[in-house]
């Protein structure tokens, strides 16, 4: 969301935009997977709007179809509507990339600064020059790329970590026991929250879940055999499952929430040449984050050439 946003606002001023994506799609942490005839969110599943550029937005993607509301939040001091993706939080990524030239698999490997112009050198060897840069990986990949070559925006970025999260998508044979709209946060125990695909409305047919665990769950059992992990948080999820499980796929984010928020909304540089660092873990660990921040980056970059 970070990388699409700065595109768009970079676009409207005339900039000529590539985005290299190393992943099979845009959208990051906006992911969604199909197991059989289901479709599931694996990350992100819902945002909510607050600022007023953000609202707007997400106007314009509802007058699209891209997205509409979930549910309003049953916490009197949490309110916000949440809104879900029509057919998946992929989908509304794939949507808002459309107008921008991107190239996916395309995994940057090595960048390096030459007379005020950045070079970026992917895994296939391929290179592309480009007068500006914006990057909006998470700060280790991000501070691994820039290496010694921005201090000033590494010495930043290297305050900045993440909560690991082990995501697992289960299929099951009928419907599941969680309470409508079909979300639920434990209180104790090793999950995080759960949510149902299907109640939800991006899926059809018997219940299809996500449900993230815990990051102290997740530092416990990185090194744990998948089954393991599996085992462990289908038995803690039995409650609000209901119906026998069909199907799983385990995935583990190593990246999946800021420990903090940074509230730095981007960090920038025009030395070597002009830079600028965006993402959720600077702007606030939440979609609408990632967008503010890709909007301060496309303005950082604008300003530096200005």
């Amino acid at each position: 969301m970070a990388g699409l946003t700065a595109a768009r606002e970079l676009t409207h001023h005339a900039w000529d935009v590539t985005i290299l994506d190393k992943g099979r799609s845009v959208g990051g942490r906006m992911a969604t997977r199909r197991m059989g005839n289901s479709r599931l969110d694996l990350g992100a599943q819902f945002f909510t709007t607050r600022s007023e550029a953000f609202c707007t937005a997400v106007a314009a993607w509802q007058r699209a179809g891209w997205v509409s509301p979930w549910y309003t939040g049953p916490d009197p001091e949490d309110v916000h509507t949440r809104y879900r993706a029509i057919d998946g939080m992929n989908a509304l990524a794939k949507q808002l990339a459309q107008p921008f030239h991107v190239r996916t698999e395309a995994k940057v490997t090595a960048l390096q600064a030459d007379q005020g112009r950045w070079q970026a050198t992917t895994e296939a060897g391929e290179t592309f020059e480009a007068d500006a840069l914006i990057l909006t990986p998470p700060a280790p990949q991000t501070l691994a790329l820039l290496g010694p070559l921005v201090p000033d925006v590494t010495s930043k970025l290297a305050d900045v970590h993440f909560h690991p999260c082990f995501a697992l998508m289960l299929t099951l044979s009928g419907p599941s026991l969680l309470p409508p709209p079909g979300y639920a946060r434990p209180t104790t125990g090793p999950i995080e929250w759960l949510a149902d695909n299907t109640m939800k409305g991006i899926s059809e047919g018997p219940a299809a879940i996500t449900l993230h665990a815990t990051g102290a769950f997740t530092r416990e059992h990185l090194s744990a055999a998948p089954a393991h992990v599996t085992s462990l948080l289908v038995e803690a999820a039995a409650p609000y499952l209901g119906s026998a499980v069909t199907a799983s796929q385990l995935h583990r984010w190593l990246y999946a929430r800021p420990v903090a928020d940074h509230q730095m909304m981007c960090l920038s540089s025009d030395e070597p040449a002009p830079l600028a660092v965006a993402g959720d873990a600077l702007a606030g660990s939440r979609i609408e984050g990632a967008f503010l921040s890709g909007l301060a980056a496309a303005r950082q970059i604008q300003g530096l050439r200005s």
